[in-house]
């Protein structure tokens, strides 16, 4: 008699209690080789999933991952492991670890390496996402030196699921805590991202760090440093941090025998082009407040919305709250900087080569909508921005005076009249309204738009001249051109077209459609 067996469903489901599970690659594309105590070696496992029988007791054995040179993906479903010694989970090499449900991972106690008691070890490249229901906690054990919530020899990479990771803190007398998440490259595109740096006596950890770039470009992140004698920095790198999206809040912690943590601290260049950004310097009781944000290199902030605030300082110099070597602020960006107060001398609100950044020379570099405010140590503000035009659906006729503004008389205008030959079109190339009069020798055309380009052939401008028109002067809401007859005639072409166009404050000429 012949009998068969069906596979279970769970044939790819393996449960951690049932001893240490170990992970490579398959020598099918795509699958994996799985090995656990007691059970029989799977060569070509599909679909891995590794799980908790009951999910709300924690199992001591560990996973190990061995990508190789290969690439391994693991789905984690309701893990709970907490380590009795070393990391819950090991991997090197090019790992992805996609998140279902509710994922716990905590290493043992710490020892020498932070990286021994992580809550995950990485000795490779570890990608991580998940859905919005999907989560992961990573947590450092605590020890002489806290491990970290997450470790990686390379690059860690996020793009979705909530995660969260907590560095250990340190008991020992001169051990530090742990860092939240440890790379030599962060890139987070996705999800909810927490990490919180350990304390120790004798250094804190940070929320990041990194020491190549941090880049985030969606998401939430919320990262913070831990306190201690010196407060950890909320996110640190020795290379550039790219901020383009999302929502991001970094927070020193405090020193509570030394200097407050700094929100952001590059080396090299803090660039925020999107997103939302709070930066906070924690407070130093023994010494300085941290920085909002800072950088050794530069600081480049456009069209996105920013708080930086200094710590204070119980008995040193208050933090500012961006310092750096080169500020460089443009576009349509929502700047709010606070200076820290200290007691031997206080921080400033926007620290370039250590003197307060002028507003005054930033002006006009800003874009419509731009607002950027600072408040020293005493709680002085000072402000400049830019109004925001609204666009109007219809041209704006612009209203005729009988006089000058010094009361004088103003040159008589010919009324509107239309053009042969001249046209105006808005952004998406259709021809729309526009006013034309002349005063003297000039011909103004106005718009009431922010964007829009005037059109004419070098016929048409050929008659203009003949007509005594010298100058035909190109109107928009923020922007103004003058353009000589005589000097676009003399480029030649009988029927090349002249297009002149304004976006915003900028404006641009082409003459045949080669630009002059």
């Amino acid at each position: 008699m012949l009998t068969t067996l069906a596979a279970p469903a769970f044939a790819g489901t393996w449960y951690i209690e049932d001893g240490n599970i170990t992970i490579s690659a398959g020598t099918e594309a795509g699958t994996n080789k799985v090995e656990q105590a007691g059970k029989d070696t799977v060569d070509n496992d599909k679909d891995t999933i590794i799980t908790n029988q009951n999910k709300d007791t924690a199992s001591s054995n560990t996973v190990t991952i061995d990508a190789g040179s290969d690439k391994v993906e693991v789905t984690l479903q309701d893990v709970n492991i907490k380590a009795d010694s070393g990391s819950a989970l090991t991997s090197k090499g090019d790992v992805t670890l996609t998140l279902k449900g509710e994922n716990h991972l905590t290493g043992g106690n710490g020892s020498g390496n932070s990286s021994d008691g992580s809550g995950i070890s990485s000795r490779g490249s570890l990608t991580i996402t998940g859905g919005e229901t999907d989560s992961l906690t990573a947590k450092g054990g605590s020890g002489e030196k806290g491990g970290d919530g997450i470790y990686s020899s390379e690059r860690v990479a996020i793009s979705g699921g909530t995660v969260t990771a907590t560095g250990g803190d340190s008991t020992g007398s001169d051990g530090s805590g742990g860092y939240g998440i440890y790379s030599s490259g962060v890139t987070i595109s996705g999800g909810t991202v927490t990490a919180n740096g350990g304390s120790g006596k004798d250094g804190s950890g940070d929320g990041i760090f990194s020491f190549d770039p941090v880049a985030i470009s969606g998401g939430t992140v919320n990262a913070t440093g831990g306190s201690g004698e010196d407060g950890g920095d909320g996110i640190r790198s020795f290379d550039p941090v790219a901020i383009s999206d999302g929502t991001v809040t970094a927070k020193g912690g405090s020193g509570e025998d030394g200097s407050g943590g700094r929100g952001i601290y590059s080396i090299k260049s803090v660039t925020i082009s999107g997103g939302t950004v709070t930066a906070n310097g924690g407070d130093g009781k023994n010494g300085s407040g941290g920085s909002g944000i800072f950088s050794l290199g530069r600081v480049a902030i456009s069209g996105s919305t920013v708080n930086a605030s200094g710590g204070s300082s119980g008995s040193s110099n208050g933090g500012d709250g961006i310092h750096s070597n080169d500020i460089d602020l443009s576009g349509s960006l929502e700047l709010t900087a606070k200076a820290g107060k200290g007691t031997q001398s206080n921080g400033k609100a926007l620290s370039q080569n250590g003197r307060e950044l002028d507003l005054n020379a930033i002006k006009d570099k800003l874009g419509p909508g731009a607002k950027v405010t600072t408040t020293d140590a005493n709680g002085e503000t000072k402000q400049v921005s830019i109004p925001r035009p609204v666009e109007p659906e219809e041209p704006v006729i612009p209203e005729e005076s009988s006089s000058s503004s010094d009361g004088g008389s103003a040159a008589p205008s010919a009324p509107a009249f239309p053009l042969p030959g001249l046209t105006v079109t808005d952004k998406s190339g259709a021809v729309i309204d526009s006013i034309s009069t002349q005063s003297g020798n000039t011909l103004t055309v106005c718009v009431g738009r922010l964007t829009a380009s005037f059109r004419i052939s070098l016929a048409a401008l050929r008659q203009l001249r003949a007509e005594g028109i010298e100058t035909i002067t190109f109107q928009t809401i923020l922007c103004s051109t003058t353009l000589s007859l005589d000097e676009l005639l003399a480029m030649g072409g009988e029927d090349a077209e002249v297009v002149l166009t304004h976006h915003i404050r900028s404006s641009t000429l082409t003459v045949g459609g080669k630009a002059v």
